[in-house]
């Protein structure tokens, strides 16, 4: 059965862009373009690259620990998700990488994918916590630092929740044996190292947010602490397609009460878009392509050069056995 449309996310993602091209005129865009400083373009397209190479660093890391992975095969299944990612509401098809692997590796690969998109969530809780001392009064910002505190040990322990989880489905071999692979293969020491790559990621996720706003217009750090993550937040939710609308909408909303000028902020929301999410979109493709095709040439290339069956080889000893009537020299006669 074909499968429907979503039609409340299509409707959505119209509206909201139809609003904020309503609210935002094209004259606005340009103008936020036409100043646009290039160094700190080429600074947020730096921590962009950075960002995909801590990411790829970190989501090989779990895949080795747990297997015998090679790097050709984690870049497949996260450029792959990034991919699906594009075409899902609210980025849902990153959580697709496991179809990019052996039908036996797919639960395990799964399971990986959860925990690496609990702890990019967990980074994204933590810059929200940091943002609330700019936005609230200070106590209340300090009980939302206690409940950030509060979640660390369910971070790290997560490896220990897996592996209860597997003594709970023992039955369950299908997934019984990924589950205790994958808290065998991460135990809680190693939980810190990927807590703080996850960190470090968000960061760079922060900073080339921030010279992408710095790039159209005049704003200090905190003003890219104190909205970003609410703007991912947007971004996420799945009401559209890779979040377009939702973001810029919300772009528009927070920085407006900074003085940033509404093209800024739809002009940095769409650049984040292009070089965060439709760029590794597009390298996830090109990968699969690139495979695609080296598995169609390496197919044609031993279909060609395999050699006929019905002909002997050359070394073959039937080939030297001697005919009596053919290879047998008459005797010779005297005279």
């Amino acid at each position: 059965m074909a499968r429907r449309i979503p039609w409340r996310q299509v409707v959505l993602s119209v509206g909201v862009v139809s609003v904020t091209i309503w609210r935002v005129s094209f004259a606005d865009l340009r103008a936020a373009f036409g100043n646009l400083d290039r160094g700190s373009l080429y600074l947020a397209f730096f921590c962009i690259l950075a960002l995909m190479v801590l990411r790829s660093y970190k989501w090989h890391s779990l895949m080795a620990a747990v297997g015998n992975f090679r790097f050709q095969q984690s870049m497949r299944t996260l450029l792959g998700g990034c991919a699906l990612g594009l075409i899902t509401p609210g980025r849902i098809g990153e959580l697709g990488r496991c179809i990019f692997v052996r039908k036996h590796e797919r639960t395990q690969v799964g399971i990986l994918t959860l925990l690496d998109r609990t702890l990019d969530f967990w980074a994204l809780v933590t810059l929200v916590g940091a943002s609330l001392f700019l936005l609230v009064p200070e106590p209340a910002a300090i009980f939302g630092l206690a409940l950030w505190l509060a979640l660390v040990p369910v971070v790290l322990g997560l490896p220990g929740l897996l592996a209860r989880l597997s003594q709970m489905v023992q039955r369950l071999r299908h997934f019984h044996e990924p589950l205790a692979e994958v808290a065998t293969g991460l135990p809680p020491i190693r939980m810190p190292r990927y807590a703080l790559m996850a960190l470090a990621a968000m960061w760079l996720e922060l900073s080339s947010f921030f010279f992408l706003l710095r790039a159209l217009s005049p704003t200090g750090f905190a003003t890219a602490v104190a909205t970003y993550p609410y703007i991912a937040l947007a971004g996420d939710l799945p009401l559209s397609f890779g979040g377009v609308g939702v973001r810029e909408g919300a772009a528009v909303l927070l920085l407006s009460p900074y003085a940033v000028p509404a093209g800024a902020a739809v002009d940095a929301a769409l650049l984040w878009f292009v070089l965060g999410i439709f760029f590794p979109a597009v390298l996830g493709v090109a990968w699969l392509f690139v495979e695609r095709l080296k598995s169609l040439v390496q197919r044609y290339y031993n279909q060609t050069h395999t050699p006929d069956s019905t002909w002997p080889p050359v070394d073959s000893p039937h080939t030297h056995i001697p005919v009596p009537s053919d290879s047998v020299a008459p005797p010779c006669e005297a005279g």
